[in-house]
């Protein structure tokens, strides 16, 4: 994951490649119901990328977001949760709409598109 400078911000960007890892690791996650899934990729995009909490670490993250506590981990990307505001963020909306309506749209699939 390599890192750029826009307006002040640092925004860590993702080849093609890594953002299908993310993808196919969220997706991992939601269809096993098992936040043992979250790979170093989706950890680290939506903890630098989308401004989630690290909880210290990859595994601190796991195990933040484990067993009873996935659909706190899923409300994050329901369209009108309150947990779901880091999608409106306009340097994550731009760099990464497509990747994360992706992710958003896999929990949402019947939603209407995430806000731009």
């Amino acid at each position: 994951m390599a890192s750029e400078t826009k307006g002040g911000v640092i925004v860590y960007t993702l080849t093609e490649r890594q953002q299908q890892e993310v993808l196919e690791s969220f997706q991992q996650v939601v269809d096993k119901r098992d936040s043992r899934y979250i790979s170093e990729e989706l950890y680290n995009h939506l903890n630098l990328n989308c401004n989630f909490l690290s909880h210290f670490s990859l595994q601190g993250f796991r195990d933040a977001y484990s067993d009873d506590h996935l659909p706190e981990f899923l409300d994050h990307f329901a369209r009108h949760s309150e947990d779901s505001q880091w999608q409106e963020a306009p340097e994550i909306s731009r760099q990464f709409f497509d990747l994360n309506r992706a992710l958003v749209d896999y929990v949402n699939p019947k939603s209407p598109d995430m806000v731009q």
